[in-house]
């Protein structure tokens, strides 16, 4: 399913919400959020062998969420495992991206963090963009504002796009969103003028 986003324009955006893996049944329950055309999407879901069911709910036009059922494998046993340490978490949402990049964050001891290098299933690597201390106030950040608009805002303050003096570019966050430059200052002005319009509401 990752894939399809590389090989079809078809999907967009794709956040994985939630998800988790029932202990007796060893199935994983998981929650996307999808960004794209709902039939290729589904009729590539439905190719799955490990997909057991799913639930497709459209929330607008080119978006719905899909609640997937499905038989959880060795591999992906051993990535969850990766992470399942007591000081460790995973922060969601966590954004797929195409060419088989999934960004998310994680909040934990650095001890913790540097396990999980050596525990991931063979064929992953892990590329650490950022580390420091977690700040994310929830409900300060994301209200009236688009995941796709959220998320724009987050890779310009990583490619030091707001920095002063400016050291990003329009063109930087687009490559990190991968999509053309026009579209990564669309979503940027459209966030800033949203945060503008409620800071002085």
């Amino acid at each position: 399913m990752h894939r399809l986003m590389t090989e079809s324009d078809a999907i967009k955006r794709e956040w994985l919400v939630t998800w988790k893996v029932g202990v007796e049944d060893g199935i994983a329950y998981t929650l996307f959020y999808v960004v794209g055309d709902r039939e290729p999407y589904e009729s590539a879901l439905s190719g799955v062998e490990t997909m057991e069911s799913y639930d497709i709910t459209p929330v607008r036009d080119e978006a719905f969420y899909a609640f997937i059922r499905g038989q959880e494998t060795d591999r992906s046993r051993q990535f969850y495992t990766a992470f399942e340490q007591p000081t460790l978490m995973i922060v969601p949402p966590v954004a797929y991206r195409p060419h088989g990049i999934v960004l998310f964050d994680v909040v934990g001891e650095p001890a913790a963090l540097e396990q999980v290098r050596s525990a991931l299933p063979d064929g992953i690597s892990v590329n650490v963009r950022k580390i420091g201390e977690y700040d994310a106030s929830p409900g300060t950040f994301a209200t009236g504002l688009t995941s796709r608009q959220r998320e724009a805002l987050t890779v310009g303050r990583e490619v030091g796009y707001y920095e002063v003096p400016r050291n990003g570019s329009v063109e930087d966050v687009a490559k990190e969103l991968g999509c053309a430059p026009s579209t990564a200052s669309n979503h940027l002005r459209k966030a800033e003028a949203r945060l503008v319009e409620r800071t002085f509401r």
